[in-house]
């Protein structure tokens, strides 16, 4: 049993009254009370315990790469060994924690990354945060995705697979979750406002009803990579679970999304990044502000909004090499990031990367996200208050204090009195 004191406790959707003590048994919550803690208990001495934070549009192996990488035809998945790629996953768990994220929803990976993390880490091989698996990108061949290099084809896919028909579809979806894949990621659309080109739509109708009805069949989700409007009505209509940014989303949609339970990435920071590195023009930043101005209306209609993106970070003026690499902090930047760019209440934003982050991680299926008895106990412990200064977030570094995971402390700089002063107290 381990118990917290004299805690500031958001319980992923609000900041409670007070201050509480938290009791946690094996790898539950057992107790949320406002009875002070016993002589063994852990002080906080009014820091903030909540959730951890979950990113719901991670890539474990991105890093030192841009995607001109991909657009210049360098196919993604492809620049180093699967080893080293493996290598740079197990680097970036270790930066989640760090930055107080307790878990992460995959967004695409290559060669089985995602399953073989969260095998390795629930075998206790090493520490890692709590991952919902996704497969690689399915594509269709020629769109977007599939390098106009013809010739240079690989013999082996990277972080995309280029399949066509519905018979296909089913096939390689039913092959991704006999490799742990949970979530299935397909391509129906270019990217952001058109990016590299502009093309409306990659997949046919039949063929994404062959993805969702396979997936949903053997028990994974569905998440698209779709920008416009058409194409996120027909994503929604179909049955995918989560919206992967959805540029061209107007209020008829969330209306939808609404009632069908859809999930949204908008995941706004990395074209963000790309308006800001001239990399992007006139019609990327009218898609922009188009989602900054349907985000509050969706959270008003009931979405479950949730954080995460390409690029974790905000624009920085000068970015050294990478505006794709996992650092300590960038993740908790999305917060504050989205709070300018919507008005949103601080609560409501911490609530996109905990309680909604876990109905996704999770698919429903246990309690996590919140602090409650009988959720599993995945907890962040922050100095200060991120109710009130969401950069707190982004300071891991200075504010971060402890990490548990599925009870067991896995990052502890906590002060606790001595032995010695504990007796002399008594």
């Amino acid at each position: 049993m381990v118990t917290f004191t004299n805690a500031r406790v958001f319980d992923g959707t609000a900041l409670l009254p007070g201050t509480r003590t938290v009791a946690i048994d094996g790898d539950r919550i057992a107790s949320v009370s406002e009875e002070p803690g016993g002589a063994d208990a852990i002080d906080l001495s009014g820091m903030t315990l909540m959730p951890g934070l979950i990113t719901c549009h991670f890539h474990p192996d991105f890093y030192k790469f841009t995607l001109a990488m991909g657009m210049a035809g360098e196919p993604l998945g492809k620049e180093l060994p699967p080893g080293v790629l493996m290598a740079i996953a197990i680097r970036n768990a270790g930066v989640l924690l760090e930055s107080g994220f307790t878990g992460y929803v995959g967004a695409a990976c290559s060669n089985d990354i995602d399953a073989s993390l969260k095998m390795a880490i629930e075998q206790g091989i090493m520490t890692g945060p709590r991952i919902r698996a996704c497969s690689q990108h399915i594509g269709t061949t020629g769109d977007v995705n599939d390098s106009k290099a013809w010739w240079r084809r690989f013999d082996s896919p990277g972080t995309d697979v280029f399949v066509d028909g519905p018979d296909a579809m089913r096939s390689t979806v039913r092959e991704f979750v006999r490799r742990g894949a949970e979530t299935i990621k397909i391509f129906t659309t270019s990217g952001h406002a058109g990016l590299p080109w502009p093309v409306e739509r990659t997949m046919e109708r039949d063929e994404i009803e062959a993805v969702v009805t396979a997936a949903h069949g053997r028990g994974a989700m569905v998440r698209a990579h779709v920008a416009t409007r058409a194409m996120i009505r027909e994503c929604v209509e179909i049955g995918v679970d989560i919206i992967d940014h959805g540029d061209g989303i107007d209020e008829e949609i969330i209306v939808l999304m609404a009632e069908r339970g859809t999930f949204w990435v908008p995941s706004m920071v990395y074209p963000s990044c790309m308006i800001g590195l001239g990399w992007a023009g006139p019609e990327e930043a009218a898609a922009q502000e188009n989602v900054a101005k349907m985000l509050p209306i969706a959270q008003a209609a009931g979405v479950r909004i949730l954080t995460g993106d390409d690029y974790s970070g905000v624009f920085r003026e000068v970015i050294e090499d990478d505006p794709l690499d996992h650092k300590v902090g960038d993740y908790g930047r999305e917060f504050a990031f989205y709070q300018e760019r919507t008005g949103l209440p601080a609560e409501v934003l911490l609530s996109w990367g905990t309680k909604n982050a876990a109905q996704a991680l999770t698919g429903g299926r246990d309690t996590l996200g919140v602090i409650e008895p009988g959720a599993l106990a995945d907890i962040a412990i922050f100095e200060g208050d991120p109710l009130a200064d969401l950069s707190i977030l982004s300071r891991p570094a200075e504010t971060l204090r402890a990490v548990m995971r599925d009870g067991a402390l896995v990052i502890d700089r906590l002060d606790r009195p001595s032995q010695h002063m504990r007796e002399a107290a008594e």
